[in-house]
């Protein structure tokens, strides 16, 4: 694990199959996950909803997302490290300006 930081959000990466990062941005919890070269973040809407919940996004809660699929991803985890942090900013930003896509959460019409 590596502790992640910057203006107005923080976060821990975990290095594993599936590399995953979460943490908080300005009070709401968001959730970085790579595999292959596809990688997305989602931020959920609901700020009472801890980081180790997520992925829920378009699930469980309504958020905002970020999906990638045309990157070679770094092996290296130092170089992976950089890599979460410059991905994390860019869509940090495009969240503080509402540029995110946002996401509603799916009801489920089978539910009594």
């Amino acid at each position: 694990m590596t502790k992640l930081t910057g203006k107005n959000w923080t976060g821990e990466v975990y290095f594993d199959a599936t590399t995953k990062a979460r943490g908080r941005v300005s009070g709401y919890a968001w959730y970085f996950q790579s595999k292959g070269n596809l990688w997305w973040i989602e931020i959920a809407e609901d700020p009472s909803i801890e980081p180790e919940e997520l992925p829920l996004v378009g699930y469980g809660c309504g958020g905002w997302l970020y999906e990638c699929d045309d990157v070679d991803l770094p092996v290296n985890e130092k170089i992976f490290t950089n890599f979460i942090n410059i991905k994390l900013l860019f869509v940090f930003d495009m969240f503080e300006q509402n540029t995110l896509k946002y996401l509603s959460a799916v009801s489920c019409p089978c539910s009594d």
